[in-house]
């Protein structure tokens, strides 16, 4: 959940957002408790993209926008 909100942040306050750079913000959001693996973070971004909070764009499939 600590991930997720992570992630949730950094896209409230971004928008937008390319893949390798959302990864390196929520670590650097999370590391002051643990380092969080990339597997992790993916796992949690696939969960958020599910509830839908994010969506990937449709011409850069790399990137990622905030919903909700």
């Amino acid at each position: 959940m600590h991930i997720q909100a992570a992630i949730v942040r950094v896209m409230k306050a971004r928008k937008s957002l390319k893949h390798n750079q959302l990864i390196e913000e929520t670590i650097q959001q999370v590391k002051s408790r643990f380092t969080p693996s990339v597997a992790m973070i993916k796992k949690c971004i696939e969960i958020l993209m599910d509830r839908q909070y994010l969506e990937r764009q449709e011409t850069a499939r790399d990137t990622y926008d905030y919903i909700a």
